[in-house]
C-alpha cells in the first residue's frame, strides 16, 4: 500500500466566509485521501465543528493568533496580547505588516517533515494587520513542494504590491479558483505564468440539496421572489440596488428581495429601507444557519456585488436548480454565462434594473434554466483530480 502524502494546510481561521467554507469543503472530499495537518492562527469560528474528524489541528500560539483576531477579540486575551495588537496595529498603520509578521512568527515553532505546504489565503496590502499565511508556509515550514491559493481578483483587490510579489515569487505553485482568478493573476504577475494552475473550490453539493428541501421557505403567490445570500458589506453591493427595488416597485412590479446575511452596511441598509418605504418590498433574514431552504422556491438569484473572484453561492445556487443574474465581475461569465445559469448584466444600478424588468417580464425563460440546472451532474471530482495532478501522483 502506498504511503499517504503528507500535506499541511494553513488558515488564519475557520469563521464565517467563503475561504473558510471552500476550505472545510475541500477538507471533507480529501480527508480520506492524504495524512492532513491544518494550522490555524484562531482555531475558534463557526466553522470549528465542521472540520473533519480525521483532520489533525495545530493551532498557533496566543501571539501569532493575533494576525487572526480583532482587537477587541484580543481584549479577552489580556491585556498585554491587547495592548500588543494595539501597538502592531500603529506600527502597520504608519509603516507596513512586514515587521509586525516577523515578530509574531518567530515566536511560533518551526513544522517539519511534509510532502507539500499549502497556504490556504492570499496576502493582503502591506498596510493591513492581517494575513501572515503564506509568511509562515515559506518561513516556518519544511516541505516538498509549497503552494499559495489565490480566492481574489488579485488585479483588484488592493493586495497587488511589490512585497506580495516577492512573496508569491517564492512558492512552487500558485492555485487560483478559476480560470478569470488564474488570468488576473497572470497579468499581475507574468513571471509566475507557468506556475499557476486551477483548482475550483469544492461544494457540499449533497448537503446543500438535502438542506434546500429541509423546511422550505414558502413566498407569497403573484410576487416575483428575488434572493441574495451575502455578507452585508460595501462591496456586495446591497445598497446601490435599494433604489433600484424602489423605482420597480413604484413603476408595479410585484416583488420581493430577500436578503440573508449580515454584516457591517446592516443599519444602513436597514436605514434605506425606511427611506424608501420598502419594507413590503425588502426583507432582511438575518444570518441564517441554512440558507438553502430561501432558494427552493424562489425565482432568482441576485449577485450584485462590485467584484467577486468566484463566489460559493453560485455554484450552491445552481445544484438546487435556481436561476441566476449576476453583475459582471471577474467569474460571471465564465461560472453563468457558459453553464447557462442565467444572465450578467453590466456592473451598475441602471443595468441590474433593466434586467430584472427583463426577467420579471420574461419568467418562462426561468423554466428552461431551472430544468437544465437540475439535470447537471454536481461533483468534486473535477477539483480533486486537480489537487492530485499537483501533488504529483494519485492520492492514496
Amino acid at each position: 500500500m502506498k504511503r499517504k502524502k503528507k500535506l499541511l494546510i494553513v488558515c488564519h481561521n475557520v469563521a464565517t466566509g467563503g475561504i473558510q467554507k471552500a476550505l472545510i469543503n475541500l477538507l471533507e472530499e480529501i480527508k480520506d485521501q492524504y495524512e492532513i495537518t491544518l494550522f490555524l492562527f484562531s482555531k475558534h469560528g463557526s466553522y470549528e465543528q465542521q472540520i473533519p474528524a480525521p483532520i489533525r489541528v495545530i493551532k498557533a500560539n496566543r501571539f501569532l493568533k493575533l494576525l487572526a483576531i480583532s482587537q477587541r477579540e484580543a481584549k479577552k486575551e489580556g491585556l498585554l496580547l491587547y495592548a500588543l495588537r494595539a501597538l502592531l496595529v500603529m506600527w502597520t498603520k504608519y509603516k507596513s505588516h512586514v515587521l509586525p509578521i516577523r515578530l509574531l512568527l518567530a515566536s511560533e515553532r518551526k513544522l517539519t517533515g511534509y510532502d507539500a505546504a499549502i497556504s490556504y489565503v492570499q496576502s493582503p496590502h502591506d498596510k493591513a494587520f492581517y494575513g501572515g499565511c503564506n509568511e509562515f508556509v515559506l518561513h516556518n515550514v519544511t516541505a516538498d513542494m509549497k503552494i499559495a491559493f489565490i480566492h481574489c481578483d488579485y488585479l483588484r483587490y488592493g493586495g497587488h504590491t511589490l512585497k506580495n510579489k516577492e512573496l508569491y515569487c517564492q512558492f512552487d505553485r500558485i492555485v487560483t479558483v478559476s480560470q478569470s482568478c488564474q488570468q488576473h493573476f497572470q497579468e499581475a504577475i507574468p513571471d509566475l505564468a507557468a506556475r499557476t494552475s486551477v483548482i475550483r473550490n469544492c461544494h457540499a453539493y449533497a448537503s446543500i440539496q438535502q438542506q434546500a428541501h429541509a423546511l422550505p421557505v414558502h413566498y407569497k403567490a403573484n410576487t416575483f421572489h428575488v434572493v441574495t445570500v451575502a455578507r452585508l458589506s460595501e462591496e456586495k453591493g446591497i445598497v446601490r440596488v435599494i433604489p433600484v427595488i424602489s423605482q420597480l416597485s413604484k413603476a408595479g412590479y410585484r416583488l420581493c428581495w430577500h436578503i440573508i446575511g449580515d454584516g457591517p452596511a446592516r443599519q444602513e441598509i436597514e436605514q434605506l429601507i425606511d427611506h424608501y418605504a420598502l419594507q413590503q418590498h425588502i426583507v432582511l433574514h438575518g444570518q441564517q444557519s441554512n440558507p438553502y431552504r430561501y432558494m427552493t422556491h424562489a425565482d432568482l438569484l441576485l449577485v450584485c456585488s462590485h467584484h467577486e473572484a468566484a463566489p460559493m453561492v453560485i455554484e450552491e445556487a445552481k445544484c438546487v436548480g435556481l436561476p441566476i443574474l449576476t453583475t459582471k465581475t471577474m467569474s460571471a461569465v465564465e461560472m453563468v454565462t457558459a453553464s447557462r445559469a442565467g444572465w450578467v448584466c453590466e456592473n451598475t444600478p441602471a443595468s441590474i434594473k433593466e434586467k430584472l424588468m427583463y426577467i420579471i417580464e420574461h419568467q418562462y425563460e426561468l423554466l428552461p434554466i431551472r430544468a437544465h440546472l437540475k439535470n447537471q451532474a454536481y461533483t468534486n471530482e473535477e477539483s480533486t483530480h486537480a489537487l492530485a495532478k499537483l501533488l504529483g501522483r494519485a492520492p492514496v
